[in-house]
């Protein structure tokens, strides 16, 4: 009887994990900077990328293996919205600017150095982030690893999440290598919030589970 009432209370506090639409920069035009725009919620955001970049492509064959982009919050890849591509190997800084404030953004990576040839992404500003996938790509299987935060990989594939808001995410990627690339987006604010704030009814349950609970053992 405990058990069953400990495992509810636990339950009311627990909100269930919800995959959603990831929706990517739709990137628009390719000059000095290069201009899209994806949503989250309700709010449309421009988003302009400045930096180390020689196009966009908006091939779909780069996330040909969808485990390696997606996961169980996750439920498509940025498909056919375009990816930046890159070659890497200076010291510049480039990043992403958002017009609002994000929560939660999401950069898709693709190819990400090869076989002997590691390439890394050092993000700056003291942001948080995880891997939250990867795996193998169009070209073959690699790995993404972390180090504080700096994303390495090896012919690697796959999602980035950082934690909290921005308004800029920037990063340099000091390794060359022929081909990679990444692009940005967002989930449902709603859809990254990790716990839900029981209402006042909620509290009088709980604490009517907690009195039947101290009444159980008084009565063995």
């Amino acid at each position: 009887m405990s058990r069953n009432i400990v495992f509810i209370i636990g339950a009311l506090f627990i909100a269930p994990v919800q995959a959603v639409p990831l929706d990517t920069a739709s990137w628009t035009s390719w000059t000095s900077s290069t201009s899209g725009s994806f949503t989250q919620d309700s709010n449309s955001i421009n988003v302009t990328y400045t930096g180390s970049t020689f196009g966009v492509d908006y091939g779909s064959h780069f996330y040909n293996v969808p485990a390696s982009f997606t996961n169980s919050e996750v439920t498509n890849t940025p498909g056919t919205n375009g990816t930046l591509l890159m070659t890497g190997g200076t010291t510049q800084i480039n990043g992403f600017h958002f017009s609002h404030a994000v929560v939660d953004p999401i950069i898709s990576l693709f190819s990400v150095g090869q076989s002997g040839v590691p390439v890394s992404f050092n993000f700056l500003n003291d942001v948080t982030l995880s891997i939250l996938s990867q795996g193998a790509g169009n070209w073959g299987a690699g790995l993404l690893t972390q180090t504080g935060n700096s994303i390495t990989g090896g012919e690697g594939n796959g999602l980035l999440q950082f934690h909290g808001t921005y308004t800029d995410i920037e990063f340099t990627t000091p390794n060359y290598e022929f081909y990679y690339g990444a692009t940005v987006g967002a989930l449902a604010a709603s859809a990254v919030a990790p716990t839900s704030v029981p209402e006042p009814a909620t509290y009088a349950l709980i604490l009517m589970g907690l009195g039947m609970m101290g009444w159980t053992r008084r009565r063995s």
